[in-house]
């Protein structure tokens, strides 16, 4: 196929994925640092046990009023934290358990929008903001400490199931009820689902390795944890220590 053709077939294919992918914003969450009682009797300062509010301006930095208990754990890059709506009841079978909204510590808990469809890079529109995807989120102990529920990170694990964050892009209202749209298709395939299944799964493979990394929209953070999570898969060490009690 002559480079023309190809240049355009790529282009309807992304026009494509672009159409394909598009959701609606179910919640949106955001709160402030807080210390209290875990169910497992120790002090947890967390940011996680966030509160619904139906309306709110999404800043460069984040949401208003919104905050993490870890530094790293709200950047430029991780601005906003999405989380499918649709992931909550595959978690709650495997548990056997219903589980609050919203449990992971998410902002915009989304419908149509899921981990395996959304590439890093994507720009999205919510609202009247736009952000683009930047990583896959790497769970913690938190969020199993925050409800009683330790085996809440081997059920994530076992499905594959992550979210993601994005850095802001353009400010702008969001409210519930919002399309979230793709304005612009990253052109690869490495999706929010493939990129967390690489993560604890393929380390080993030079070759995807250097592709993941050649990711320009991918974070610094997730690529210096890469490199991190590539040591200890060598040195055959657990991939995350949130798994070894588990």
């Amino acid at each position: 196929m002559p480079p023309a053709d190809i240049h355009a077939a790529s282009l309807r294919e992304n026009t494509l994925g672009a159409q394909l992918l598009a959701g609606t914003l179910k919640c949106l969450f955001v709160g402030s640092v807080q210390t209290f009682d875990a169910p497992d009797g120790r002090p947890l300062r967390t940011g996680i046990r966030k509160k619904p509010t139906d309306r709110l301006r999404l800043e460069v930095d984040g949401f208003p009023g919104d905050a993490s208990a870890e530094r790293d754990h709200h950047t430029h890059d991780k601005a906003v934290h999405l989380f499918s709506e649709e992931y909550y009841a595959e978690v709650e079978t495997r548990l056997g358990v219903p589980l609050p909204r919203p449990t992971f510590g998410e902002n915009l808990s989304t419908r149509g929008i899921v981990d395996k469809d959304v590439r890093v890079g994507d720009l999205l529109s919510v609202g009247n903001a736009l952000i683009c995807v930047t990583q896959p989120t790497e769970r913690c102990r938190v969020i199993g400490r925050s409800l009683g529920l330790p085996r809440i990170l081997k059920a994530l694990h076992e499905l594959e199931i992550c979210g993601f964050y994005a850095k802001v892009i353009s400010p702008g209202e969001v409210c519930v009820g919002d399309a979230i749209s793709v304005r612009q298709r990253a052109e690869h395939d490495w999706t929010i689902g493939r990129l967390h299944h690489f993560m604890f799964k393929q380390l080993t493979d030079d070759l995807l390795v250097a592709e993941v990394m050649a990711l320009s929209a991918l974070s610094d953070e997730w690529k210096a944890r890469i490199q991190v999570m590539r040591g200890r898969a060598k040195r055959g060490e657990p991939l995350s220590s949130n798994l070894v009690e588990l």
